[in-house]
């Protein structure tokens, strides 16, 4: 059977003898003609593009014979005659530089019936390169389109935001079902809940709220049972050809797939297109559904455009008249901040949700290798985690059970939803999204209310009460952040309150100056609404020590010869010891330590032995002072994971 061999040109000069096998048992070359026709049909195809043109792909060539990347790389064939190598071995040669004449060549190889040696010469390895990255890029292209694609069972919130949203009624068994109903109250849930966190608020609701107002609680994209952004399919294909990670560099928000505003206008859409919904007396959000609420009230009061006609004020979902309650929520950056400039903790904010949504999405990798016990005990210790973090006030402890519901329900939302949750995280990061909703409330018609024990919440909200930037503060006593779970009948009577107050029906208010002294106060707290894990700490260096070595290399009294870049591995360059200095490093609170090492080499750093101690003297000296804040701080996991954190400080 005519088989045939393709190999490039450096691996067929690894194993050149190996050809000797098609002509080791012929009596001499002389009679080889006649014999060759009993041997084996191998076509061998020399794919000759002039060296190694795999490592022509990697980083390091882009700096050439800088780092002698032809000699120690891409070592060059041109000096090598593969037809002189088959006429050695007696074996017929073809050669091939056209597509044309390879197709000639090789047809005529399997119908002679014996080895033959084909060297096809193909284009260099630079332009070899050039079509490689295009032909990926234009794959990449075609299947980002194809898995994108939306069917009759998914939807592109960043194409149309009018997407059906599920939604939950909750009524009074009583109340008969032609009740008129003419007031609707909006109730919106936070991140890794769905439309039924509001259930145990929604019943007390009922009760107590005059029958003409319709309660209804919503599903935000990404979440419960509204339709997948991308099918669980796509999320598998997108997961398969890397096409889900969160970059730091990139504009992933861009996408708007899960942006805050994203998600209030598919909000909007579905409940007036989708359920006849013309206006909203009142909506009340929780954490990430306050931060959606803000969204609804500006984009509704400055007619942005949500693929619908626009309309006059008296016919708009929302209004200056529709009363908005914030549950432990993000404002925005609150006045006498510098909008414009973008500080470092936006930043440190930005990598550590990136962090955390990659985090996410990497172990969503591993479902395909490991069992689904491992996969729920991941999520568990993460959701834990998460619950633990000081913003919850300790409720494991004081509510055993309703924590351990609470972790279980979100385990099951990560593990259905885990690609578009995480996701969400990213896209919805405070500084990737605008920063001054609060400006567009209206003071009169709002209530902010949070958890004594959630002591970020409670003080903005004791501050913002003050600024007269909202009408009412209400703080729930023994309650941290998951308000809607610990204290369900208090936020019930907090809401019923409000939207039963006839002494603000038909007042707006305005908000009063913010003292310097009061804003300067605001602006030290971090208004955020989701409180997250801190999957990178900043730790800060305390002390350095560093000692000198010497070792001998080599054996026999003989050293290592090439060592170096270029001209200085030539193997002229002897080296029998090296030397070089073990440091160590401590953090401040002496919880963490490094160790590493220095040890310049001559041909291949820069600095020399001396120079290097000289540096090294000068950094433990800058340690050693007394003012800490000058010390430098490090995201220690960042940098471990190699991802080029180092190269950014």
């Amino acid at each position: 059977t005519p088989t045939t061999l393709v190999c490039g040109d450096v691996s067929a000069l690894h194993d050149l003898n190996g050809l000797y096998g098609l002509t080791s048992d012929l009596p001499s070359l002389s009679n080889a003609q006649s014999k060759l026709h009993s041997r084996v049909p191998l076509t061998t195809i020399i794919v000759n593009n002039g060296g190694g043109a795999i490592f022509s792909f990697l980083p390091i060539a882009k700096h050439g014979q800088d780092v002698g990347f032809e000699e120690f790389w891409g070592t060059p064939t041109k000096s090598i005659s593969f037809r002189k190598w088959a006429d050695a071995f007696g074996l017929p040669y073809r050669y091939a530089n056209s597509f044309e004449s390879f197709r000639e060549a090789y047809r005529s190889s399997l119908l002679s019936g014996r080895p033959e040696i084909i060297e096809a010469r193909v284009i260099d390895r630079s332009k070899n390169v050039d079509i490689h990255q295009r032909i990926t890029s234009t794959a990449i292209q075609f299947v980002t389109k194809l898995v994108s694609e939306t069917s009759s069972d998914e939807c592109d919130l960043s194409l149309n935001t009018r997407i059906n949203l599920p939604i939950k009624r909750y009524t009074n068994e009583n109340i008969s079902k032609g009740s008129n109903r003419s007031k609707t109250l909006l109730l919106i849930h936070g991140w890794m809940g769905d439309k039924s966190e509001w259930d145990l608020v929604g019943a007390e609701l009922v009760k107590d709220l005059p029958h003409e107002w319709d309660i209804i609680s919503i599903d935000l994209p990404g979440h419960g049972e509204a339709p997948y952004i991308l099918s669980p399919i796509q999320q598998m294909m997108r997961t398969a050809l890397s096409l889900n990670s969160f970059h730091e560099n990139a504009d992933f928000c861009s996408s708007g797939k899960f942006s805050i505003d994203a998600m209030a206008k598919a909000v909007c859409n579905s409940l007036q297109n989708d359920y006849g919904i013309k206006s909203l007396d009142a909506i009340a959000g929780y954490s990430l559904g306050g931060r959606i609420a803000l969204a609804m009230n500006r984009l509704c009061l400055t007619n942005t455009d949500m693929n619908a006609p626009q309309q006059d004020n008296d016919n708009k979902l929302i209004t200056k008249q529709t009363r908005l309650i914030l549950l432990g929520a993000n404002p925005g950056k609150l006045p006498f901040d510098d909008h414009t400039v973008k500080t470092e903790s936006d930043n440190q904010r930005v990598r550590k949700d990136r962090l955390l949504a990659q985090s996410l999405l990497s172990s969503l990798y591993k479902t395909y290798l490991i069992p689904i016990g491992s996969d729920l005990s991941y999520l568990s210790k993460f959701v834990a985690k998460w619950y633990g973090n000081n913003l919850w006030g300790d409720l494991q402890e004081r509510y055993p059970h309703k924590f351990k519901n609470m972790i279980y329900r979100r385990i099951m939302s990560l593990s259905e939803r885990r690609h578009e949750i995480a996701s969400v995280l990213y896209e919805c990061s405070p500084p990737l999204n605008p920063i001054d909703d609060w400006k567009k409330v209206t003071p009169a018609k709002t209530l902010y209310i949070a958890g004594s024990l959630d002591k970020k919440y409670s003080f903005i909200g004791r501050l913002w009460e003050k600024s007269g930037g909202v009408n009412k503060y209400v703080e729930i006593n023994d309650a941290g952040h998951a308000l809607l779970v610990e204290q369900p009948r208090e936020i019930s009577s907090a809401l019923v309150g409000f939207l039963k107050d006839a002494r603000i029906a038909n007042t707006l208010g305005t908000s009063k100056e913010i003292s310097d002294e009061d804003a300067n106060v605001v602006n030290d707290v971090k208004t955020d609404d989701k409180e997250k894990l801190d999957p990178a700490p900043r730790i800060q260096v305390g002390v350095m020590e560093f000692e000198s070595f010497s070792i001998t290399v080599g054996s026999y009294n003989a050293g290592i010869r090439g060592i170096g870049w270029g001209d200085s591995a030539r193997i002229e360059n002897e080296l029998k010891s090296r030397s070089g200095f073990i440091i160590s490093i401590a953090s401040g609170d002496g919880m963490a330590v490094g160790v590493g090492e220095v040890s310049p080499l001559n041909g291949l750093h820069k600095e020399s032995a001396e120079e290097a101690a000289h540096q090294l003297n000068a950094v433990k000296k800058f340690l050693s002072c007394d003012n800490s804040e000058k010390r430098p701080s490090f995201l220690a996991r960042e940098i471990l994971s190699m991802n080029g954190s180092l190269s950014r400080l």
